[in-house]
């Protein structure tokens, strides 16, 4: 089921290849992204960006936790995740209208239950939600259709804490610390 969920999403990324031929370049100003890391440790997150004013854009991230490969073994777990960004872009090239360096503040929530072991072979299931504002920085390369987007940043987060300190969407210092980081690439299509 994860492997034909993660086909479908891939299919329909790059689907929106045709309509964005159609478009000149300053005629796109929407980007529809993947976090390619995000699917590697049990999740799935979509990013939807705009323009909304000239250098400026704002992001929205929605994830699925549980619905991805978990190389990294987080013990099950399944939840949601949602992610709000607004972006101050700062352009290398004028043809692109999200092509630049950036640096965007960022609210960041996950809320999920895991698989948690207690002793020999005894296992309870926890509930964690944790909620993060970080400032991010990165820089986004647009050509043509295709979208790569690199990103570092960091922050403070409130909330409870698993054992392992990673939260699908950012990884916390340890669980008494407020320190929250986060880093990544996506990829998508610009329309």
């Amino acid at each position: 089921m994860k492997t034909i969920s993660t086909l479908c999403l891939c299919f329909s990324l790059f689907f929106l290849h045709p309509v964005t031929l159609a478009q000149t370049d300053y005629e796109k100003k929407n980007n529809i992204k993947i976090t390619l890391l995000s699917l590697m440790s049990g999740s799935t997150k979509i990013t939807y960006e705009r323009k909304v004013l000239p250098k400026q854009s704002i992001e929205i991230t929605g994830g699925i936790i549980g619905l991805g490969f978990d190389f990294l073994n987080h013990n099950q777990s399944k939840g949601v995740l949602g992610r709000f960004a607004y972006k101050f872009i700062f352009p290398v090239k004028n043809h692109y209208p999200l092509d630049g360096w950036y640096v965007k503040p960022e609210l960041a929530f996950s809320a999920y239950t895991y698989n948690h072991i207690t002793g020999e072979m005894d296992v309870e299931r926890l509930a964690v939600s944790r909620l993060a504002m970080m400032g991010v920085g990165g820089y986004q390369m647009v050509k043509m259709w295709f979208v790569f987007d690199i990103f570092a940043g960091f922050g403070l987060g409130i909330g409870n804490a698993n054992l392992c300190n990673y939260h699908h969407g950012f990884i916390g210092l340890n669980s008494e610390s407020l320190l929250t980081l986060t880093a990544g690439f996506k990829i998508g299509v610009a329309f």
